[in-house]
């Protein structure tokens, strides 16, 4: 069970990225009436991928606005490039 819930977290992350969630949101927050529009997400589904992605400590959402964590920011905007933290030796 352990590596099913593995699995499932680290796809939702990786699915995040790979559809570019945390480069959208880091533009600005946004409502969940217009995020699953913006990010070409079935309107079924995108509250069930969303809340996955605020369970997982990735996205924070507060009057139904979701917006990235400081983290989330700073590590997955594709946007930017490699922290300088990380590129320190």
């Amino acid at each position: 069970m352990q590596v099913d819930f593995g699995f499932w977290a680290a796809k939702a992350l990786l699915s995040g990225v790979e559809m570019e969630v945390f480069t959208e949101l880091a533009k600005h927050s946004e409502d969940f009436a217009t995020l699953p529009g913006r990010l070409g997400l079935h309107p079924r589904a995108a509250r069930d991928f969303l809340d996955a992605l605020l369970a997982l400590g990735f996205l924070g959402r507060k009057n139904d606005q979701y917006s990235n964590t400081p983290e989330t920011d700073l590590f997955l905007d594709k946007r930017k490039s490699t922290p300088a933290i990380l590129t320190q030796a």
